[in-house]
């Protein structure tokens, strides 16, 4: 995976906030984003944005300069992926007793990767524009499939009014695996080979291909 970030809900609501744009504009989208990420519209209140904003000064991700907040590069590129949001892609992971989730936000001018955990914690991936969508996916893959034993991952990536595209990824206890479009009497035979080439199949195109 590639240097992720922890940031705090309130963190990511000050990029949210920022995301929607001077007037509001981009509110609705970003609500949907609240969701994905189980945080609550009804939440985003002044007060959490003003933490957020002040844990990433305090942080050094953003500077002060003369009252002004300057944004650093993570926060640049995460506020860039969200207010040029085309694609959604989540992804779901299981093996033994782990369950681990990623959000990727796909936008004209950059991605961003969102992992949530405990506590209200999110790690925070800055995703390079030119990246194929597969490259943080297969990522997320090796995550769940590290070590022995059963694993088990599923996909699913839309855009707008286009066709969801889904991907179900599974290894069995014998080092067996299997692929399948999203319902279990699709799935066929695969091996590590086999799932690095359908992600790259369908999720090739680079982050930026919806501009």
């Amino acid at each position: 995976m590639a240097d992720t970030t922890l940031c705090t809900f309130a963190e990511l609501e000050f990029l949210l906030r920022s995301a929607a744009g001077p007037h509001g504009e981009r509110t609705a989208g970003m609500d949907a984003v609240r969701r994905r990420l189980g945080l609550q519209p009804e939440a985003a209140t002044d007060i959490v944005t003003a933490a957020g904003v002040a844990s990433l000064l305090a942080r050094g991700l953003c500077t002060d300069a003369g009252g002004s907040v300057v944004p650093g590069p993570l926060v640049l590129g995460a506020v860039a992926a969200l207010s040029t949001l085309h694609t959604t892609t989540e992804a779901a992971g299981s093996a033994g007793d782990r369950t681990l989730v990623m959000h990727l936000f796909s936008g004209t001018a950059a991605g961003l990767a969102a992992y949530p955990g405990p506590f209200g914690l999110y790690g925070v991936e800055a995703i390079d524009p030119a990246e194929p969508l597969a490259a943080p996916l297969a990522r997320f893959v090796d995550r769940c499939t590290a070590g022995d034993g059963e694993a088990a991952v599923a996909i699913r990536s839309g855009s707008g009014d286009d066709p969801e595209v889904q991907l179900a990824i599974a290894r069995a206890a014998d080092g067996t695996w299997v692929l399948s479009d999203g319902s279990p009497q699709d799935a066929v035979p695969s091996s590590r080979d086999g799932v690095v080439a359908a992600l790259v199949e369908r999720f090739g195109a680079p982050v930026a291909a919806g501009a």
